[in-house]
């Protein structure tokens, strides 16, 4: 089979482009932390111990988009979100230690008891709005103290905040019960880690 060699450089050129576009695409998309040992390696624990780790939680499974039973009123979340919430809360709590952790609840009902089952204790925020929109930076910066990590039980579309104006890509649809890992920079930045899906969170911490 002949190839001429201005097939031979469009060929070529073809695939630069499409390697260059994948590239571009992975290196805006938010890491998943949960494949084997990636979370170790993230350098998160060491951030943590340093109280420099912002993190936000989506509540647990609505009642109102669910046929699960509902644990209360329908603004609320279901009995199986509880018992999720309270599983994963042992091994968050597990996994990194809490005392140098400010934590912060959406008002939202499903988020109070999301907050409650997972965490026992949390600092209600104003409103929903209160860390959420296109400002969602500078207000978990306002939120942070130094050396103490920031823990805020949130919603969907604030998660979807953060990753946007961080200037990655949307490409991930946060579960009922995720987690959004973000860290300081030195410029008094913020500058996001990456994302875990709950069941993904190991049961220990990482070998010292």
């Amino acid at each position: 089979m002949n190839i001429t060699p201005l097939k031979a450089i469009l060929s070529i050129g073809f695939v630069g482009v499409l390697v260059f576009a994948y590239d571009a695409l992975t290196r805006n998309t938010v890491e998943d932390l949960g494949p084997t040992k990636k979370l170790a390696r993230s350098g998160l624990s060491n951030d943590w111990k340093k109280g420099n780790v912002i993190v936000l939680i989506r509540h647990e499974e609505r009642c109102d988009r669910s046929t699960n039973p509902c644990l209360g009123p329908d603004n609320g979340i279901t009995a199986l979100g509880s018992e999720r919430a309270k599983e994963f809360g042992i091994r968050l709590k597990t996994y990194f230690e809490l005392d140098n952790t400010d934590i912060f609840t959406s008002p939202m009902t499903r988020t109070v008891q999301t907050s409650d089952f997972m965490l026992g204790k949390a600092s209600l925020l104003s409103d929903r709005e209160t860390i959420c929109g296109s400002d969602i930076i500078d207000k978990l910066l306002k939120h942070k103290t130094t050396n103490r990590n920031l823990l805020v039980v949130t919603h969907y579309t604030c998660m979807t905040d953060l990753i946007r104006t961080s200037g990655h890509t949307q490409s991930w649809n946060p579960q009922y019960g995720s987690l959004l890992f973000a860290k300081i920079t030195s410029d008094n930045g913020l500058q996001i880690i990456g994302k875990l899906n709950p069941g993904d969170l190991p049961k220990q911490p990482p070998a010292i």
